[in-house]
């Protein structure tokens, strides 16, 4: 069974890095009868004219009521969040890829939408 998530660019707010800069793509996700999770990744790719210095973190906001972040490094504001591994600055170009394993005990369609920072929220 392959599931999708929403795949847009991500919105800018304070400490957000700018959509002029960055890009998020969400790829489908395939169901593991061993984990019983939906597994897929996002992508964030550098589409500005200058290198970014991250490290970068990926938040889920409007996730799906129900649904989980199995693989969740932590939350900020609330939200459940990946942090992009091994991954300290993106040349103008490079893109960079992080697992999303998702729990969804009531088989709902799994919707987010990216928001990417970049620093420490430590």
């Amino acid at each position: 069974m392959t599931r999708l998530l929403l795949a847009v660019l991500v919105p800018s707010s304070p400490g957000s890095v700018p959509p002029s800069q960055i890009s998020a793509t969400a790829s489908g996700l395939v169901f593991s009868r061993v984990t019983k999770t939906f597994n897929g990744t996002v992508t964030i790719k550098n589409i500005g004219a200058s290198a970014l210095d991250g490290p970068f973190q990926v938040v889920l906001t409007s996730l799906t009521d129900g649904v989980t972040l199995v693989n969740a490094t932590n939350t900020f504001a609330g939200m459940p969040y990946l942090t992009v591994p091994t991954t300290t600055s993106l040349a103008p170009g490079q893109s960079a890829s992080v697992a999303v394993r998702l729990s969804d005990p009531s088989n709902s369609t799994i919707n987010f939408t990216p928001v990417i920072y970049s620093g420490s929220f430590n």
